[in-house]
C-alpha cells in the first residue's frame, strides 16, 4: 500500500483520527485512499510516471506525494459529516488541489519522475488549451 496508517499521524492527532473513524471499517478507508491515489494520479499522469510515484513504498515514496494524497483522503473521510470538518482540513485540500493543478500544467517543479518512452526519453505530453472560452461559429 502507497499509505500507511503511520502517514496519518503526521497530519492528525490519533484521537482525532479516532474520533473521525469511530464508524468507518478498514474497507472505507482504504477506498478513500484509493479514492485519493485516483485523483492525484488523473491530475499527474500526463507529465509523470504514476506507476513509479505509486509503486514505491517507505522512504522511497515522495513525501510531498504522501502528504497531498493524504489530505485527499482526509478530505473524503470528513465529506459524510461536513460540520465536524475543520477549517484547516478543507484548506488543505484545496491547496492540494491547486498545487495539483499547478502541477499538472507545468506551472512548477515537483521532484517526480517524467514519463520515458522503452528507451528512457522524456515523453512530454502535448495539451493543447486556451484561457478563452470556445466559440461555435455556425453560419
Amino acid at each position: 500500500m502507497f499509505i500507511t496508517d503511520d502517514d496519518y499521524s503526521v497530519l492528525v492527532r490519533r484521537e482525532i483520527k479516532d474520533i473521525l473513524l469511530e464508524d468507518y471499517s478498514e474497507t472505507k478507508i482504504r477506498a478513500a485512499e484509493q479514492m485519493a491515489i485516483h485523483q492525484v494520479k488523473n491530475y499527474l499522469s500526463g507529465k509523470y510516471d504514476v506507476g513509479k510515484i505509486f509503486s514505491k513504498t517507505g522512504d522511497e515514496r515522495n513525501s510531498h506525494i504522501v502528504m497531498i494524497t493524504l489530505d485527499c483522503a482526509l478530505y473524503h473521510l470528513y465529506t459524510p459529516f461536513p460540520r465536524k470538518m475543520p477549517e484547516i482540513r478543507a484548506q488543505r485540500y484545496q491547496d492540494a488541489i491547486d498545487w495539483l493543478k499547478l502541477a499538472a500544467k507545468g506551472d512548477n517543479t515537483a521532484d517526480l519522475p517524467p514519463i520515458t518512452d522503452d528507451n528512457g526519453n522524456n515523453l512530454v505530453g502535448i495539451k493543447i488549451s486556451s484561457k478563452y472560452t470556445p466559440e461555435n461559429n455556425r453560419w
